[in-house]
């Protein structure tokens, strides 16, 4: 018996799960595609995958939709229509803020400013004489925290702020909460 030895599997390298792993077969258009079966490149294609002609092998199309049984849209088919002008393409909803005040660092410089609005993306409030569209700020909220912004419009005495990435906000203090 002590010629008998006995080894453990080793871990595989890979996960043995595809998905997992991040490889996945598709039949891509505009491609020579060997089938994964037999490695033949005769096939029927169809609208969400091909079948090897040879052994029967199926692969999804690499341009196939994979909404998972979700209806389609007449937007998601052709595309978002065009706002109206003049129409709300706010992607974040506003939270009313007149009253609070918050600081501003333009060039370093800490200003006071006063807002109208806040949403994740951004905020609104009195234009300041230093700022223009298209310069970097940072907006200093109530905790200390300084958030990167830009100045987007200033109209009408107003200027209009985006976060250079959304932000979370508490929503705590909403009516309704």
């Amino acid at each position: 018996m002590s010629d008998v030895l006995v080894y453990e599997r080793a871990r595989t390298l890979y996960p043995e799960s595809l998905a997992r792993r991040g490889h996945h077969i598709v039949y891509r258009a505009n491609a020579l595609n060997h089938c994964p079966g037999c490695g033949r490149s005769q096939w029927f294609v169809g609208r969400v995958s091909a079948e090897c002609g040879f052994c029967g092998t199926a692969v999804p199309l690499a341009e196939a939709r994979r909404d998972h049984g979700k209806p389609r849209t007449a937007e998601a088919s052709f595309g978002p229509k065009a706002a109206p002008a003049g129409a709300d393409q706010r992607r974040f909803p506003r939270m009313a803020a007149r009253g609070r005040s918050l600081q501003l660092l333009i060039e370093g410089s800490p200003t006071n400013f006063a807002l109208h609005n806040i949403s994740a993306g951004g905020v609104m409030g009195d234009s300041l004489a230093d700022l223009a569209p298209g310069a970097e700020v940072q907006v200093r909220f109530e905790g200390g925290i300084l958030v990167p912004a830009i100045v987007k419009w200033s109209d009408d005495g107003l200027v209009g702020l985006a976060f250079t990435a959304p932000i979370k906000l508490d929503e705590s203090t909403q009516k309704g909460n």
